[in-house]
């Protein structure tokens, strides 16, 4: 019985993918979390969307908006991309057909609210530097669902 129940334990381990670990980026107030490898989570911090882009965001009607920025290996901090957090029906109101959407695009959309994020198009940094790799790998992210969780 040991026997097969190793066998089993095998063969399971050879024919699933790798869980890879990964590590959560609050982005308060937003209650999301941004979920990433590890090795890109040690660049990243969050800060409060300032500017223009707050005051728009505010008078739009947004429940919250963060900022995640990325620490190079050298020199200053860039932003990584801008997360936003609406009721739905705000986020309607807020899109214009003829215009690219003013405030990204939503990754989640349910429960009434939509989180949505604006980012890179491309790396300030060379893309076979570790930080171009990392911005490129964080970039890929972005749009995939499950890469943002909700906070429990």
């Amino acid at each position: 019985m040991k026997l097969l129940v190793l066998s089993l334990y095998l063969v399971l381990a050879a024919v699933l993918p790798a869980h890879a670990e990964r590590a959560w980026v609050a982005l308060s107030p937003i209650p999301y979390g941004f979920v990433v490898p590890p090795d890109i989570a040690a660049h990243l911090s969050t800060g409060p969307l300032a500017g223009v882009w707050a005051d728009q965001a505010k008078v739009a009607g947004a429940r919250a908006a963060t900022t995640v920025y990325y620490q190079p290996a050298s020199g200053e901090k860039t932003v990584l991309f801008t997360a936003y957090y609406f009721d739905a029906d705000v986020w309607d109101a807020a899109q214009r057909p003829d215009e690219p959407p003013p405030f990204g695009e939503p990754v989640f959309r349910g429960d009434g609210r939509v989180l949505s994020v604006t980012g890179p198009h491309d790396t300030v940094y060379d893309p076979d530097s570790a930080d171009g790799k990392n911005v490129i790998r964080a970039s890929g992210l972005l749009h995939d669902p499950a890469s943002f969780q909700p906070v429990e």
